[in-house]
């Protein structure tokens, strides 16, 4: 009877010990939480998972550039930017886009061209339409002609120069008196003639009668006295005189409208998983 059990304890199959030993059993464990992942991820090619540490860095950086702290409404606008941005890089390197080695950055841009596709040319009912949708985008601002007199002095000016500048003597009468030179400025708005002088100078220039001498500006060409010799006002062009402007915009906003419409195609697509572990 004795060796009837030591012949059975030896013949215990060495699968059936390894099985009994608790390393199996975590083993075991672990190929099966494997193969369950591995089947339910089977039917979903397009899993994207995004790492919430890239996201908080773009937010970062904008916030860095803006100074101030993004709002939840800003925050999330980065979040969709970014997803967009991934979901176009998955799609470029599908595609083979990334031949040129380039950033995802570039990826991206050449997505949302793909995407895009040829614009047709506008019709004319298009064209029009567009046009009158859109008539306050083609709006010329007020302007204002003006004569520049540049003494070339920048010594106070003698009082019969004074007096005739008051008394809005002709530039090439004054430039008998002091040498300097007169030039044309046509089509010029408030922001432009600041740009050009400083906006204390443009505002009392803007402010003055028509024909009335302002000055002086100092600067190193020498001491610049500006008059108003004609008003413009503001107005809309017609169609027929801002064609082509018209028709760049018409395709420029047709584009944008099919490659949204394609993106956001894409986008259904996926399941964005967003991963929100910290860094250790």
């Amino acid at each position: 009877m004795n060796q009837i059990n030591q012949s059975s304890s030896v013949s215990t199959p060495v699968y059936a010990r390894i099985m009994r030993e608790p390393i199996a059993h975590f083993f075991a464990i672990a190929v099966i939480i494997f193969a369950l992942y591995a089947i339910t991820q089977a039917g979903n090619e397009n899993l994207l998972e995004i790492d919430q540490r890239e996201i908080d860095a773009r937010i970062f950086i904008q916030e860095l550039s803006r100074g101030e702290e993004l709002s939840v409404e800003q925050r999330d606008l980065v979040t969709a930017f970014y997803i967009e941005e991934q979901i176009l890089v998955r799609e470029a390197l599908a595609m083979e886009l990334d031949n040129d080695e380039r950033i995802h950055d570039i990826l991206a841009q050449k997505m949302r061209h793909v995407l895009s596709g040829n614009i047709i040319q506008p019709s004319d009912a298009e064209l029009n339409a567009y046009y009158e949708q859109n008539r306050s985008r083609f709006e010329t601002p007020a302007t204002t002609d003006f004569d520049e007199l540049v003494f070339d002095s920048t010594d106070s000016l003698d009082a019969s120069i004074l007096a005739s500048i008051e008394q809005g003597a002709e530039a090439e009468a004054l430039l008998e008196l002091s040498e300097g030179t007169v030039a044309t400025l046509p089509n010029v708005n408030s922001v432009d003639l600041a740009n050009i002088f400083d906006q204390e100078f443009a505002d009392n220039v803007l402010a003055a009668e028509l024909n009335q001498w302002q000055g002086p500006f100092i600067s190193n060409r020498g001491q610049h006295w500006l008059r108003a010799t004609q008003t413009n006002p503001a107005g809309i062009p017609a169609l027929d005189d801002i064609a082509d402007l018209v028709r760049l915009e018409w395709i420029a906003a047709e584009e944008e409208a099919r490659l949204q419409q394609e993106v956001d195609r894409l986008w259904d697509q996926y399941t964005i998983v967003i991963n929100n572990s910290k860094a250790e």
